[in-house]
Formats: structure tokens, C-alpha cells, sequence
């Protein structure tokens, strides 16, 4: 999962025009209006997979055409129908059909779904915030609006919220929590869902993401085999930092790469890169520690380069 910059402002033409044309009927049918999923897969296919990289939303995995399909962040319909965001550009995102289908019309909030009577307590939105002429708020149904964040959503919003801020990898593949309950527990609540509602553990991202760490790590043994057995030929300084260049450099750099945009997975190589030390430096070191010194000064060389 990574954080997208979308303009909720500029929602595609297409789509604007055709929920001007329906929303009476909406309005009107509310949760019982016939959706057309003309409107918003047509006109928001294109345009979400040039923001996304042709990646879910969700999982990164990256979407065929089989598997490309639209999710409501809110869902449209079910037991909480948010049904004036079910043509929303800011309610919509593109996942693989895994995710979506473990998701499906689920929606869990921190704010209860009843309060009593003169509460000052929040409460589940179970309706659209209208102007004072009847009409729609628009700015209201932005998914970053006070009106909605205010029922606090456990699920994260990749248009909204920094997945890093909550999410971590663990050296065998699985997705886990950053934020610890005793500190935060709304922000411990929204990483456990998250994982939970979309599968982020299912076994097959697990055993990507693992892949990757492994493929890094089997590189890197490699690289250090060749070193040691070049440092034993060249002892200066300048030799040895050029021997170091030549071994780690490369893989450094490739590291960095796959967690770019368009990269598959890229919250797996963003993490093992800025926890390297230990996802893969002990792991090659074994607590030999004139390894574990040389693999940080090669690093050491990389950032200074």
C-alpha cells in the first residue's frame, strides 16, 4: 500500500457529467437507486491507472484486465450505504478483485452507529450534509472532509493517509502494525483492519513480498562471498573502495529503484531499504561483526556518494 496524490477538485469529466444526470434519481431512491457502473468504470478506469501505476490500491499487485475493478472506499450499498459517494471521484479506487471481494460492503468506524439522546459524541454519517437550497454539499462527500473523517474509519485511505505511518513488514512477508495499542490505539486499530478487511496476508503477497526480502538477501551473500575473497587480493584503501563500489553499489541502487511509482510491491522494498541493517545485513553477517562493519561502511559509501 502507498500513499496517492489525487485532485479530488478534478474529478474526470465524464464522471461529473454523468452524476449530474443521475443525481435526482439518487437523491431520490437513495441506497435503493440503480447504480450505473457505466459512469464511474468508463470515465475513472483511465484515469486511475495512470495515478495507481496499474496497481491496486490496496495490495499493489498489479491489475489485469480481469482483475481491475472499481472499489467504494464507503460502500454504495450494504448494512452503511453511503450511497450519495457512490459516483464520488474521492470515494473510488482501484483494487485487484482479492482485495475487494474480502472487503466487500465492510466499513468498520470508531464512532459508534447510535448515541443517546444530546450526546456530544460522534456517530456513524448515515446521511449527506445538504446546502441550505436542498442541494448537495459537494465538498462534504470529499473522502479528507471533516463531515466524514469525524466518524474516525478504520480503513485506510491511500488518498488521504501515509501508509508508512502505520504499516510494517515483518522479515517473512507479513504486513503488521506499526503504531502500538498503549500509544494510540485508534491508530493501532486502523493498521489491524486494514490487513484485515483487504487480506494483505493472504498467502500469496505474503510469499511475493518474502521473495523479494530473499532475492535481496541471496544478492547480498553473494556480493560479500566475491568481496572477501577480493579484499584477500587488494588490501589498500583505494582498492577496497573501489571493490566495495563495484560489488554493492548496483544492488543498493536496485533496491532503491523498486520502490519507485511504477514498481510492483514497493512498501516491501521501501521498508527492507530503510531497515536494512537488520532485515539484511544480520541475516548475511551471521554476528560476524567485521562483516556486519564492512556491509555498513559500503552502505556508508552509497548515501555519501
Amino acid at each position: 500500500m502507498r500513499s496517492v496524490n489525487k485532485d479530488f477538485s478534478a474529478p474526470p469529466l465524464a464522471l461529473q457529467k454523468g452524476f449530474e444526470e443521475i443525481k435526482n434519481n439518487l437523491m431520490e431512491k437513495k441506497s435503493d437507486h440503480q447504480f450505473d457502473h457505466r459512469i464511474y468504470n468508463n470515465a475513472v478506469k483511465d484515469e486511475l491507472k495512470i495515478l495507481y501505476h496499474k496497481k491496486c490500491a490496496y495490495c499493489e499487485s498489479m491489475l489485469s484486465f480481469d482483475s481491475f475493478t472499481i472499489e467504494h472506499y464507503r460502500p454504495k450499498k450494504g448494512s452503511y450505504s453511503y450511497y450519495w459517494l457512490g459516483y464520488e471521484w474521492s470515494n473510488l479506487l482501484p483494487v485487484c478483485k482479492k482485495c475487494n471481494n474480502s472487503k466487500g460492503d465492510r466499513f468498520p468506524v470508531e464512532a459508534p452507529s447510535k448515541v443517546l439522546p444530546h450526546s456530544k459524541n460522534k456517530k456513524r454519517v448515515a446521511s449527506p450534509l445538504l446546502l441550505s437550497n436542498g442541494d448537495l454539499d459537494t465538498e462534504a462527500m470529499k473522502a479528507n472532509h471533516s463531515y466524514l473523517l469525524d466518524e474516525k474509519p478504520y480503513l485506510l485511505h491511500p488518498e488521504i493517509d501515509e501508509p508508512k505511518a502505520f504499516l510494517r513488514l515483518k522479515s517473512n512477508g507479513e504486513m503488521s502494525n506499526l503504531i502500538e495499542q498503549k500509544s494510540n490505539s485508534y491508530g493501532y486499530n486502523r493498521a489491524i483492519f486494514t490487513i484485515r478487511l483487504t487480506n494483505l496476508n493472504r498467502d500469496v503477497l505474503v510469499w511475493k513480498r518474502r521473495k523479494i526480502i530473499n532475492d535481496l538477501e541471496n544478492s547480498l551473500k553473494r556480493k560479500t562471498i566475491l568481496l572477501l575473497k577480493y579484499i584477500i587480493q587488494k588490501e589498500d584503501q583505494n582498492h577496497l573502495e573501489w571493490g566495495i563500489k563495484l560489488a554493492f553499489f548496483d544492488l543498493f541502487e536496485s533496491i532503491e529503484y523498486q520502490f519507485e511509482d511504477e514498481q510492483e510491491y514497493t512498501f516491501t522494498a521501501w521498508w527492507t531499504w530503510n531497515n536494512i541493517k537488520t532485515i539484511l545485513f544480520e541475516p548475511v553477517s551471521k554476528n560476524n561483526k567485521e562483516i556486519e562493519s564492512l556491509l555498513e561502511y559500503a552502505l556508508k559509501l552509497y548515501l555519501e556518494s
